[in-house]
């Protein structure tokens, strides 16, 4: 079989999504110093659709996923928090007891 003729996306898994997802999100608010609303209104949802995903109950849309990445890339360290392998991702910003009471659960 040539290389034309293999089909690239036939073999494509795409990664399984992060079980610690909700703690990569809660990461990335305290390097960007952030509020949770604050968070909601640079990524264009609403406080309900944050809540969501931090529980795991639902995930971002594709959109969603590149307003978050957008928001990684401008804060630093974000990228890697957000893509660093499971057992690593949260060794990047320290603490994370969400200190700042907002909270919304």
């Amino acid at each position: 079989m040539t290389f034309a003729e293999h089909n690239l996306l036939e073999d494509y898994r795409p990664p399984p999504w992060p079980e610690d997802f909700g703690r990569r999100l809660e990461g990335l608010k305290v390097l960007a110093g952030v509020k949770w609303r604050e968070m909601a209104e640079l990524l264009g949802v609403t406080d309900r659709a944050i809540l969501l995903w931090r529980r795991g109950e639902r995930r971002p849309s594709g959109a969603n996923i590149l307003a978050i990445t957008e928001l990684a890339r401008s804060v630093p360290g974000g990228i890697d928090l957000l893509c660093q392998g499971d057992a690593g991702a949260l060794t990047l910003w320290a603490g994370g007891n969400d200190a700042d009471g907002d909270d919304l659960e």
